[in-house]
């Protein structure tokens, strides 16, 4: 299955990028123009073709989505809910590894060195798990914490403006931040972080939009309308994401087999596939 209908239309979307804006793949919140020494190129085209699914056994409010040894790590929020650390089976399994209830709200997810990392929103917690779902340690972070990755080295994560973090994984200090840009518009509401090849794929919140930026220099070199997921979504599974809440939410990649998965909150399918650039 192939997401190649909206082409045409979203062309029109790459003609507003070289005026420095994206419509509707980006989503500004205000943000004032600034000047910069390095003026970003304008983003290309991609397109996700997608070559299966996978029908989850429960559905979560989706925050962070990551892949390891077979199956995929979800973080949760607790609308609907309770925050959770879940692990999803790639024949959609759901079981919950550790829960913290409602007293925080689950957000950004990643794993890097043997450790399991999620965020909270507005608490500014970080819990520390080992990949079994037992709570090792807790840090603070002090900013709201939305998305999360990693470099290797690393922690990565956004706070809903349009900064991209660094913070230590040892104690969540902050050393730098890059500012996440389309030509030299600030870009916000980047959420949900997968870093793939030096690159990073971010969800645009309320959107229908993935972009690839770079997380050295912040410039966004691509981005995809995932609008056609929707026209290949079953009645039931389309069903899923009729709410303002349930938006498009959820990048993890197996860098053995080059997949990703893609989903959102509350919905009832994980979408499996590839991104390509398109010429």
């Amino acid at each position: 299955m192939m997401l190649s209908g909206h082409t045409t239309r979203f062309a029109g979307v790459l003609t507003r990028v070289l005026c420095t804006a994206l419509l509707p793949a980006l989503l500004f919140f205000g943000t004032p123009r600034q000047a910069f020494a390095q003026v970003c190129a304008d983003p290309s085209l991609m397109q996700f073709d997608v070559s299966s699914k996978i029908v989850r056994s429960r559905v979560g409010f989706t925050q962070g989505l990551e892949f390891r040894d077979g199956v995929l790590y979800e973080s949760t929020g607790n609308i609907g809910g309770t925050t959770q650390l879940n692990t999803i089976t790639l024949d959609g399994k759901v079981t919950t590894l550790a829960d913290q209830g409602r007293k925080v709200f689950g957000e950004g997810l990643t794993i890097l060195n043997e450790e399991v990392f999620q965020l909270t929103w507005q608490e500014r917690q970080v819990f520390v798990y080992d990949p079994a779902g037992k709570l090792k340690r807790q840090m603070r972070n002090p900013r709201d914490g939305w998305g999360l990755s990693h470099d290797g080295t690393n922690l990565l994560f956004t706070d809903g403006g349009p900064s991209l973090y660094y913070a230590d994984p040892k104690t969540f200090k902050i050393g730098k931040s890059v500012t996440i840009r389309a030509g030299k518009e600030q870009v916000a509401g980047v959420n949900e972080l997968e870093r793939v090849d030096g690159k990073i794929y971010g969800n645009i919140f309320t959107t229908r939009s993935i972009v690839r930026f770079d997380p050295e220099t912040g410039c966004i070199d691509a981005v995809a309308d995932l609008s056609a997921l929707w026209e290949i979504m079953t009645p039931d599974e389309r069903a899923s994401t009729n709410s303002s809440e349930n938006v498009l939410n959820g990048i993890a990649y197996d860098a053995k087999t080059g997949l990703f998965y893609l989903t959102g909150k509350r919905w009832k399918a994980i979408f499996v596939g590839r991104f390509r650039d398109r010429k």
